[in-house]
């Protein structure tokens, strides 16, 4: 178990930069959604 916690520490530190821009790109996909909903509901509040 410890050999194993030792080897995802080693993956996480040689692949930091690359594990950030993931989850800045998946949070960008996410927080699209919403900015695209919200876009929606006061583009729809407004036309009516």
């Amino acid at each position: 178990m410890k050999e194993f916690v030792n080897d995802i520490q080693n993956l996480i530190v040689k692949h930091w930069g690359k594990l950030i821009i993931v989850f800045v790109i998946v949070g960008l996909i996410i927080n699209h959604n919403d900015v695209v909903k919200g876009f929606n509901d006061g583009y729809n509040s407004v036309r009516k």
